[in-house]
């Protein structure tokens, strides 16, 4: 297996880390450091690989919006207003159900045919960036069909959540006003002073993280990682052993708790 964008050390990494060269754990030793840096992104309540995001928040009446991730790199736009950028329909009137929805990085094209056979679709955004790509696999897709009306990335679709189809053509809306006037905290990642007009719905495009994973939280992602690896092999509920003039014990969890929390506090966030 390919470690994920997310991964916070690298396979390398870790088996220094370990000590070991072979190459027999390697598959083991990525789903360690998978759940590992899940592990501590959880505890940190935050992503630490620079990743671009499409969020879309509620603008308050003082006009300061908490993006969800930090520190911020760059702002692409912060975008208001609602347009039709594309329609789905159905294409086969016997059908006994079909549905479009709307996620945040994916569309879902569900269909039950007469015989009440299910269809599921999944049009992947990461895959297909454009309303015009994902309007032509929904034409490629059995039973749908669907325009593109104004052509922007398609993680610029607002959510829906499951539009019926067979009586009525589905009208998916996204924002097209680029707001100029406001300022952004890139440490924070809060946005102020934007005028929204009234909008409940802002949608900012905005790219976070950190190109070089802090040092604290990479050892951190390791010690949790090389703990997973090791503890695969022992008795779970074993707490200590005594073998001739050799002893052994392990360390208990809110000892490991308090040594996590100690090189990860200062990373946590705090909303």
């Amino acid at each position: 297996m390919a470690l994920s964008s997310s991964a916070l050390v690298s396979l390398p990494d870790l088996k220094q880390y370990l000590g070991t060269s072979v190459r027999t754990d390697d598959v083991i030793l990525e789903a360690c450091i998978e759940r590992a840096s899940g592990a501590v992104e959880r505890y940190c309540g935050r992503k630490f690989q620079l990743t671009r995001y499409f969020e879309w928040h509620s603008a308050n009446e003082a006009g300061r919006i908490r993006l969800k991730q930090a520190p911020v790199s760059s702002v692409r736009a912060v975008l208001v207003g609602s347009q039709s950028l594309m329609t789905v329909a159905s294409t086969i009137s016997t059908d006994a159900f079909k549905s479009v929805t709307v996620l945040e990085d994916e569309m879902l094209l569900t269909r039950m045919t007469s015989a009440g056979a299910s269809v599921s679709t999944t049009i992947d955004f990461d895959q297909y960036e454009t309303i015009s790509e994902v309007a032509a696999q929904v034409n490629a897709t059995t039973g749908f069909s669907a325009t593109s009306l104004l052509d922007a990335p398609a993680r610029h679709l607002r959510k829906v959540a499951g539009r019926e189809l067979r009586n009525s053509t589905a009208y998916l809306e996204g924002p097209t006003d680029s707001l100029a006037d406001y300022a952004i905290d890139y440490d924070t990642g809060i946005v102020y002073g934007g005028t929204y007009g009234g909008e409940l719905a802002v949608l900012v495009d905005y790219t976070a993280g950190f190109s070089r994973i802090p040092d604290d939280v990479k050892q951190a992602a390791l010690h949790v990682a090389a703990r997973y690896y090791r503890d695969r092999t022992r008795d779970s509920g074993l707490a200590s052993e005594s073998l001739g003039g050799y002893s052994y014990s392990r360390r208990s969890v809110a000892e490991i708790k308090e040594e996590m929390s100690e090189m990860l506090s200062g990373w946590r966030t705090i909303r």
